[in-house]
């Protein structure tokens, strides 16, 4: 496995997987660790083993065949998205623009993140 280790936990990201509408964590050992996406991915591309990133991330690795999709039945829990803006200032409308196209996308693409 390669390993994603987060400065929040202190440690290497457990793999989860949606197993009979719940969530199930695995820790496997790590033959290497890194602290950013695009390294994750680079390392797995190198063959140093399976890793887990959002799908969006990947999808022209998965077109290219440099990676392959695992356990395609058991994805990943979802991850949340927030927009954050500053509450002192009106929200303009390209930003409401931006919030209302953002949320669209999220909503007709679920099925690939």
């Amino acid at each position: 496995m390669v390993g994603f280790w987060s400065t929040a936990i202190g440690g290497l990201l457990p793999l989860e997987f949606t197993v009979d509408g719940g969530i199930r964590t695995v820790s496997l050992p790590a033959v290497v660790s890194v602290n950013g996406a695009d390294t994750l991915a680079a390392a797995a591309r190198l063959g140093l083993g399976i890793m887990q990133a959002p799908r969006y991330s990947l999808e022209e690795d998965l077109r290219q065949g440099t990676l392959v999709a695992i356990l395609p039945d058991n994805p990943p829990s979802r991850t949340p998205v927030s927009l954050l803006y500053p509450r002192s200032r009106q929200l303009s409308p390209r930003v409401r623009v931006f919030i209302d196209w953002l949320s669209r996308e999220f909503v007709t693409r679920q099925d690939d993140i």
